[in-house]
């Protein structure tokens, strides 16, 4: 009798212990969905405000080169409205892959999709500051040699440029697309591991 007793409070012990792990994993898993939820939407949110920048800029380049007589700003212009329309195409390109990851897919899928977003991604933040720091070296060089004397001051103006506009890609590829990216592929490890 004592012995059947006992046989029924280990059992219910087990099952109450196969809850409390079932409950725990589904906590677990419910926390890894939420950050990489989080770290997704920060990176639409970025995409969405970058490619918005660039539809906006292109208006106040195209007033720039029809108004101005001036040959920098002739050959200039044009230029960084080529770079800005190729940062509206490769935006709306990721932001339609972005919008693919969905996290009540397998979880392996959306492994695959996010690892080949992050692989095009990297090219693409590369790409762009590559083209943007020639770009940027063309209108500075552009600039001066429009003028006889190159006063003191646009000396430090491009030496600023230079460091905000470097400043600026280092966080955006660390602190935005890397982190998130490197975010979510972890999560999604975790959750395959569950």
């Amino acid at each position: 009798m004592e012995q059947e007793k006992l046989k029924e409070i280990w059992t219910s012990l087990d099952n109450r212990m196969q809850q409390q792990e079932g409950l725990n994993t589904a906590t677990i898993r419910q926390m890894l969905i939420n950050k990489s939820d989080k770290a997704l939407s920060r990176l639409i949110n970025y995409t969405y405000f970058s490619t918005l920048a660039c539809v906006a800029g292109i208006p106040l380049l195209v007033w720039v080169w029809t108004s101005s007589s001036a040959f920098a700003h002739q050959i200039i212009a044009p230029l960084v409205i080529l770079f800005l329309i190729y940062g509206i195409i490769t935006g709306l390109v990721q932001l339609r892959r972005l919008h693919k990851v969905n996290f009540s897919m397998p979880i392996n899928q959306n492994l695959i999709i996010v690892h080949k977003l992050s692989l095009f991604n990297k090219y693409y933040v590369i790409a762009s500051y590559i083209i943007g720091a020639i770009l940027f070296m063309y209108v500075f060089i552009t600039a001066i040699m429009s003028f006889n004397n190159v006063e003191p001051w646009r000396w430090g103006a491009f030496g600023a440029g230079l460091l905000i506009g470097a400043i600026g890609c280092v966080w955006e590829y660390k602190r935005m697309y890397r982190r998130n990216f490197e975010s979510i592929l972890k999560s999604l490890e975790e959750l395959k591991e569950l």
